[in-house]
């Protein structure tokens, strides 16, 4: 396999995870899959407009992806879908009330994620199982590049308290489980299916300076 980026921490390939983890060795994955359910954003100045992310049709990228994998595993989800198999433990992260829009006749906000613990192996500080003061970036003008992207600040620490080893990003998106990893020294692996995603996680990555708030 080629990769489309790699530095001394980490290695970016372009892919399908399905077709190239039997080939990548790792120890723990942190990742963001397709949730399930064809979101697309309706808003009229989104880039991703009535654009849902590749395989986000059902939950067979995510399922598929669990069932090759044997190790611990960090994967976010939504209610909306089922939880993936193995789960033992759930966080929820509240991403502040400059997000979610969801049902406007609602008088509450969806402005909050599921991320499900898989295996053990997992140590640190026992926080909160709510996790909050990770800001989402929600313009593309402020730098938003991914429709779903996630605050490096908080997968670096889910990260953190993750085994020792390899971290796997199967689901890399615009790469901000692979930018918080080599900010934490870690050796990362992530695939994306979408090029246009892979660059610009290799855009992030090429960066001098590195850090845990973007």
């Amino acid at each position: 396999m080629t990769p489309y980026y790699s530095d001394a921490y980490v290695t970016l390939y372009h892919g399908d995870c399905r077709e190239l983890l039997p080939s990548i060795e790792a120890d723990v994955v942190v990742t963001d899959p397709p949730y399930g359910y064809a979101h697309a954003s309706n808003r009229a100045d989104s880039a991703w407009r009535d654009e849902p992310i590749a395989g986000d049709a059902d939950l067979a990228a995510r399922d598929d992806m669990l069932a090759m994998w044997s190790g611990p595993a960090i994967v976010f989800g939504h209610c909306k879908t089922a939880a993936p198999a193995g789960a033992n433990a759930v966080l929820v992260w509240d991403k502040g009330l400059a997000s979610g829009m969801g049902d406007l006749a609602m008088p509450w906000k969806p402005n909050w994620e599921h991320i499900y613990i898989i295996g053990r192996g997992f140590s640190g500080r026992r926080d909160s199982g709510v996790i909050t003061g990770h800001t989402v970036v929600t313009w593309t003008s402020k730098g938003r590049s991914h429709p779903n992207m996630k605050p490096v600040s908080l997968m670096g620490d889910l990260i953190g308290k993750c085994p020792q080893g390899t971290i796997l990003d199967p689901f890399a998106g615009s790469g901000s489980t692979l930018v918080a990893a080599k900010s934490l020294n870690r050796k990362a692996i992530g695939i994306e299916i979408e090029e246009r995603y892979c660059e610009v996680a290799a855009t992030r990555l090429r960066q001098e300076v590195l850090g845990l708030s973007a």
